[in-house]
């Protein structure tokens, strides 16, 4: 059965909860749960809800009005972490198209000020960060052994630190990089996924696109002259 993916109002009403002060001080941003999630779906092994769903509050328990609430807002959490689920499933990886199975939720903020823009994606990496640390040890021997592999994580993970991990000056991303690295990071994202899958199963067919790859911020193919993200990257 499909899932039923959350709408702007239920993002809006979740985003909202877990940046409120009834939340515990390190409670994951919508951002930083979506970027998290995906780490955990495309990642060595399944992680069991009980082991991740406390980490999204920092292993403590946040002060709901009353059950209704509870229930609302833990459901919401359980259908996004669904739908990501999904997205990653071996019937979403035979689905042939041109665009990538997940557009991260960092891809649709519309409007932000330049000072946001200096940082955009710090957040969604950083919970990436905190899904790979779920199962750290089996991450981090992949990284010692294969380039390509650490070479692919640490593009996601400059977003983080706001520099490439191995750049000695830490020379600072600017706006353009970030923004570029942003269009990357669906096709980053399925590197990864299928790295793991091979480790897991053995050599693993994928869906070739035989286009070119159109960043979000790129004029649609479609002749529309509108952007990718407003039109069928949407």
């Amino acid at each position: 059965m499909t899932v039923q993916a959350l709408d702007d109002q239920e993002f809006d009403r979740l985003d909202t909860f877990l940046m409120c002060p009834r939340t515990p001080e390190a409670t994951m941003d919508l951002e930083m749960l979506d970027g998290f999630l995906v780490a955990l779906n495309i990642g060595p092994e399944e992680v069991p809800e009980d082991e991740w769903l406390p980490a999204v509050f920092d292993g403590q328990v946040p002060e709901f009005s009353d059950k209704i609430e509870a229930d609302d807002i833990m459901d919401l959490i359980r259908r996004h972490a669904a739908t990501v689920r999904e997205a990653f499933s071996a019937k979403s990886r035979v689905r042939p198209g041109e665009e990538p199975l997940y557009y991260p939720l960092i891809l649709n903020d519309e409007g932000l000020d330049e000072k946001w823009q200096e940082t955009i994606g710090q957040y969604w990496a950083s919970g990436f960060h905190a899904g790979v640390a779920v199962r750290e040890e089996a991450w981090q021997n992949e990284m010692d052994e294969s380039d390509d592999f650490y070479n692919t994580i640490a593009r996601i993970i400059a977003l983080e630190l706001g520099h490439d991990p191995d750049d000695e000056e830490e020379k600072k991303l600017t706006i353009k990089q970030r923004e570029d690295r942003l269009d990357e990071l669906p096709w980053l994202i399925e590197e990864l996924m299928y790295f793991w899958l091979e480790k897991r199963f053995g050599k693993v067919e994928t869906v070739k696109n035989e286009e070119p790859k159109v960043g979000r911020n790129d004029p649609c193919p479609c002749g529309s002259g509108k952007k990718y993200k407003k039109c069928h990257g949407a």
